[in-house]
C-alpha cells in the first residue's frame, strides 16, 4: 500500500518507538524479546496496510502475540495511530502489537527457522504483467520461505480480491510439497461459517462493497 508523505509520520514513529520492530540486518530478531507475555504465538500479517485487520485480531486475541509488516513508513504510521486510537476506546494498553517497517523478501534472514505460529497476506500487489510473476507473495520462491520461517503444521491464510492472483496462488500451492491446501473459496461472503471469525481488511470493505468477490484460501505446513 501506498499513502502520500505525511510530514508527521516521522516525528510519530519515534516518539512511539516502543511499539515498532528494530532490526540490525545482522542477526535474526529474538521474538522473545518482543512483547511483555513471552510465550505467546506470534501471527505475522505480511502487508498491514493500514492496520484495521491486525488491530482488530490484537484487542480481541490477548492470547496472541501479532506484528505487522508493512514497507511504506508512512502506512506504517497511519496503522500505528489507528491501533493507539482503538486501544484507547477500548481502555486498553497495547501490549500484543507491534509494527515492523521493512520487506517481505528478506523474512528468511529476519526470523529464525519456525519461528512463526501463523501468516496473513491480505490483499497483497497482483503484480498482473507475466515478467513480474516472481514478485508475488505466493510465489514458489515466497511458498519456500514462509515455511522455512513457520512452525510445524504452521497456517498460511491468504485474502485477495484479484482472480488472476488467487488462480496462480493455487496453482503455486499445488506444486509446492511444503503446504497443503485445507481451505479455499472464491466467494468468502457466501460462506457463513467462514464470516464468524472473519475481520475484514480496509481493501476487503471496499471490494466488497462494490459487490466484487473476496477470494480466500488456508493452507498448513506439512512438516
Amino acid at each position: 500500500m501506498r499513502l502520500r508523505n505525511k510530514p508527521w509520520v516521522k516525528e510519530y514513529l519515534e516518539k512511539n518507538s516502543k511499539y515498532l520492530i528494530t532490526w540490525d540486518k545482522k542477526t535474526k530478531i529474538n521474538l522473545a524479546d518482543l512483547f511483555e507475555i513471552k510465550e505467546q504465538p506470534v501471527y505475522l500479517e505480511i502487508g498491514c496496510g493500514k492496520g484495521n485487520f491486525i488491530t482488530n485480531h490484537a484487542l480481541k486475541e490477548k492470547n496472541i502475540n501479532f506484528i505487522g509488516m508493512e514497507k511504506e513508513e508512512t502506512v506504517v504510521g497511519v496503522a500505528l495511530k489507528k491501533t493507539l486510537a482503538e486501544f484507547k476506546q477500548s481502555h486498553q494498553e497495547v501490549k500484543n502489537l507491534k509494527y515492523f517497517n521493512d520487506f517481505a523478501e528478506d523474512l528468511s534472514d529476519i526470523f529464525a527457522t519456525s519461528s512463526i505460529d501463523k501468516i496473513y497476506l491480505n490483499f497483497s500487489d497482483p503484480w498482473p504483467k507475466a515478467r513480474h510473476a516472481k514478485k508475488r507473495l505466493t510465489y514458489k520462491t515466497f511458498l519456500d520461505i514462509y515455511a522455512n520461517i513457520i512452525k510445524s503444521n504452521g497456517i498460511l491464510e491468504f485474502k485477495t480480491d484479484n482472480d488472476g492472483l488467487f488462480a496462480f496462488s493455487l496453482e503455486q500451492i499445488d506444486e509446492n510439497k511444503n503446504w497443503e491446501l485445507i481451505y479455499q473459496t472464491t466467494d468468502l461472503y457466501s460462506d457463513k461459517a467462514a464470516l464468524i471469525n472473519n475481520i475484514p481488511t480496509e481493501y476487503e470493505t471496499k471490494f466488497h462493497t462494490a459487490g466484487k468477490n473476496i477470494n480466500k484460501l488456508i493452507i498448513k505446513k506439512t512438516f
